[in-house]
């Protein structure tokens, strides 16, 4: 059974109203044994001010409630403590902040994503208008190979192909093909195999209309036959009850791949679990 959830959100997220403690319970009510809460930070995200820091957070204060609760739980889970960059091809000084960030506070996990595209969210269907998803794609991938060359400072890659979710039905359907994007993506699995970063399964695709979590099924394989092995397990769950989202069906996915289990992160140490 999977029973770490390596990527969840509380409202120190700004797209999350859940409490750290609603998450905690959810965990420990769904059984798991390892819940770690990545909260966004999304420096100098688009519309974002001193007064509104939209995907930011108060890391101290972060800290200093997550700890306790640590603590608190210490003998029904392990809480981890986590947090996902948003990482941005060319930007320097973003990964300096970031470094800083990680030198000054002891987390458990540090998971990197991809969200923005040009300074701008492909979240809203806006961003699609007047261009084609294959273009999206292309440009989406190679970020973040550019971002992944640029920033080591992280331990897993988040959700690779979670844009898909969001292309518009103007756009066609919500998929892609492997083939069309082989060479970046190649390029995208090399580069974490030979830094010796995790690749994140991301079951959240699962309850977005999706027949599979991210990466597709087909995408994982090309990931096993070039040798990787460090996978990480999320739901990027935002509230209590999305936590461990369809954990039973991806373990069934992934065992039918011969996987034998999974990793989990604890002060930016991976340990291994078996199925």
């Amino acid at each position: 059974m999977i029973l770490a959830d390596q990527h969840t959100h509380s409202n120190f997220s700004t797209d999350s109203e859940a409490a750290p403690e609603s998450m905690v319970q959810g965990a420990i009510e769904k059984g798991l044994n390892q819940l770690t809460l990545t909260d966004h930070m999304d420096l100098d995200y688009p519309g974002t001010t001193k007064e509104d820091p939209l995907f930011e957070f108060d890391v101290e204060k972060y800290f200093s409630t997550l700890t306790p609760l640590k603590e608190k739980h210490s003998d029904k889970l392990y809480l981890g403590i986590g947090i996902e960059l948003g990482l941005r091809p060319g930007r320097e000084d973003l990964n300096k902040q970031m470094n800083k960030l990680l030198a000054d506070y002891p987390f458990d996990f540090v998971l990197g994503s991809v969200h923005l595209l040009d300074n701008d969210d492909p979240y809203y269907e806006s961003y699609w208008q007047g261009r084609t998803a294959k273009d999206i794609l292309c440009k989406y991938f190679n970020d973040m190979l550019t971002s992944i060359k640029e920033y080591n400072n992280f331990d897993s890659l988040g959700h690779l192909d979670y844009l898909i979710r969001y292309i518009p039905s103007s756009c066609g359907r919500k998929t892609y093909s492997y083939k069309e994007y082989a060479e970046v993506i190649d390029e995208i699995f090399k580069l974490l195999i030979t830094k010796n970063k995790a690749l994140e399964i991301n079951t959240a695709g699962l309850i977005k209309g999706l027949p599979c979590f991210h990466p597709k099924l087909n995408v994982l394989k090309r990931y096993l036959e070039l040798g990787g092995e460090l996978l990480t397990i999320g739901s990027d769950g935002h509230a209590p009850d999305k936590i461990a989202t369809e954990f039973a069906k991806t373990e069934e996915l992934l065992k039918s791949l011969n996987i034998p289990g999974y990793y989990v992160y604890k002060k930016r140490k991976a340990e291994f679990v078996k199925f």
